[in-house]
């Protein structure tokens, strides 16, 4: 098996198309079609099927496929380590994340990095939890900036910062001026969550079961910005990430309401593959994360709510 079989029986299982296949390596189809043949013949085992006008994966194709995406990972990782014994300071890195943490965090955190490492060819890409997920053991991304901990196996879990949740309502909220709500209050209000691919979901579900209440959840979406303006316009209440809602307090367009002295953290933070060597774009992403994160937004000791300003930014004591 080489380099090239792999490549194109990934080609294949992601495109389920000779033609686009061929497209995506700069190759004709035949020449994608004789390298799945060698491949099969090597195997003893067929590798795709047709269904309809689409090419469809085997399970002997399935399972090749991540041996094959392994294989890539080895040699470019391989290729890497040769380099960085030349001394070169280049190489790309690809960052992966969330809608909601690319709008807020995300543009900060590379401007800290490209000002360090301007040689490196940095690409962003979004999407939910689990597309990123399976980009991130596909070798489509480098790293994954997204709240932790997550379950799997093979994966650094890097702890960047710790951060509040909190509810969320509109201006004229019965609750905004009180600034404290019931859980059984909750039980009987509309939310508007995130998906549930997003991995802080799944905790804020949770949370609120163990606080008394399951939410009555009437809308979800994958952005903040989204779920902020459905609140202001009174479709429902939320709770959401401090950091992506402190703006909007400060202004007076939502309000935040707290639960009984009962709070909600969570952490972010990044997620990289382990391997025995991992190349020098992404040490020096994690140690530019790290030095970045001492100035980051903390609801716990940055930002506190303000009896009737809403928020303020100074330390507490």
């Amino acid at each position: 098996m080489e380099l090239a079989h792999a490549r194109a029986l990934i080609a294949i299982g992601e495109t389920g198309s000779f033609n686009k296949a061929g497209e995506r390596l700069h190759l004709s189809p035949p020449a994608i079609f004789a390298q799945i043949h060698q491949l099969e013949a090597e195997l003893g085992e067929k590798l795709y099927e047709r269904a309809g006008r689409k090419l469809v994966l085997t399970p002997a194709g399935r399972l090749m496929i991540e041996y094959s995406r392994r294989m890539i990972l080895v040699h470019d990782e391989a290729i890497g380590a040769v380099k960085e014994l030349s001394g070169a300071q280049g190489g790309s890195l690809y960052l992966g994340c969330g809608p909601h943490i690319s709008v807020s965090i995300v543009p900060h955190l590379l401007r800290a990095f490209v000002s360090q490492h301007p040689n490196v060819e940095l690409r962003l890409i979004t999407g939910n939890d689990d597309t990123l997920f399976e980009d991130l053991y596909g070798g489509k991304v480098d790293l994954i900036l997204m709240n932790l901990p997550v379950e799997g196996t093979g994966l650094v879990q890097d702890p960047l910062w710790r951060y509040e949740l909190v509810f969320v309502v509109p201006p004229g909220d019965p609750a905004a001026d009180l600034g404290t709500v019931t859980a059984a209050e909750l039980s009987s209000r509309p939310f508007i969550l995130y998906q549930r691919s997003v991995v802080i979901e799944s905790a804020i579900r949770q949370f609120c079961v163990a606080v008394g209440f399951e939410p009555r959840v009437v809308m979800q979406n994958d952005q903040a910005d989204s779920i902020k303006e459905l609140v202001k316009l009174g479709l429902g209440i939320s709770l959401l990430p401090l950091w992506s809602v402190s703006d909007d307090v400060r202004r007076g367009s939502l309000k935040i309401v707290r639960l009984d002295n009962r709070q909600l953290f969570s952490v972010t933070g990044l997620l990289y593959r382990r391997t025995s060597h991992v190349p020098m774009p992404v040490r020096a992403l994690v140690e530019v994360a790290h030095q970045w994160k001492t100035w980051l937004p903390r609801a716990d000791d940055v930002l506190e709510i303000g009896s009737r300003s809403g928020l303020r930014s100074e330390p507490r004591p």
